[in-house]
């Protein structure tokens, strides 16, 4: 009984860790999953009854695995789906609420400090993610083709209803988001997105992100 038990618990570890990486899975096969999946539960194994929190380590682990070094993409798609994941099941985000604004002047913009839904990750790679992700979805229907020799890609991983997403971001937007997830104001994130990119719309760019769900406030701060 204790040997099933134990053959229930790890089959049942290897499933979540299964559905935390579909695209790896997608990519590897199942059948190299599951033995990518025993190795690392031998070196990661379980600390916590919540099986969604099992796979914190696996992009690392696929770093490291000897037999992954042929897919020197992997570890960042790894990273990607684990930040998709949380995202998944990270809070839902408060709403939007503008009213709250009214009462800041001009001149104290700047020190207001953008507040980033609790789904909303970033992440940058030399991979094209974005292009990664979108093509292994169970609903894309267009040309399966990446080209790993793109440029390095920036992502915003973001849940706005029930489905998490994932999309290239510019450089500007890619610091300023960075800055503001950090605690930064608006000034200061501001600087880090123009100085990586001279053209930076922080008006257009703000516009998006509260219609999509990203921004969904602001802290007076001191203001």
């Amino acid at each position: 009984r204790i040997a099933i038990y134990r053959g229930n618990v790890a089959a049942n570890a290897r499933k979540a860790l299964a559905n935390a990486y579909p695209i790896i899975v997608k990519i590897v096969g199942g059948e190299f999953f599951d033995g990518l999946s025993h190795e690392y539960l031998k070196r990661y194994p379980s600390v916590s009854g919540d099986l969604n929190k099992l796979g914190s380590e696996f992009a690392q682990f696929v770093a490291e695995f000897p037999h992954t070094q042929d897919l020197p993409y992997l570890p960042d798609v790894a990273r990607l789906e684990w930040l998709a994941h949380r995202a998944h099941y990270a809070a839902d985000a408060p709403p939007f609420d503008a009213a709250r604004l009214e009462t800041i002047t001009e001149s104290a913009w700047s020190e207001l400090r953008p507040l980033l839904a609790p789904a909303c990750a970033l992440l940058e790679s030399q991979w094209p993610l974005a292009r990664i992700w979108e093509v292994h979805q169970d609903d894309f229907g267009g040309e399966f083709a990446v080209d790993l020799d793109a440029e390095p890609d920036r992502v915003l991983i973001q849940r706005p209803r029930f489905r998490v997403q994932v999309a290239s971001v510019s450089r500007g937007a890619y610091h300023f988001l960075q800055a503001a997830a950090g605690g930064a104001t608006i000034g200061t994130a501001l600087e880090a997105a123009l100085a990586a990119e001279g053209g930076f719309d922080l008006s257009a760019a703000l516009a998006a992100w509260i219609a999509a769900g990203v921004v969904v406030g602001f802290d007076p701060g001191a203001a």
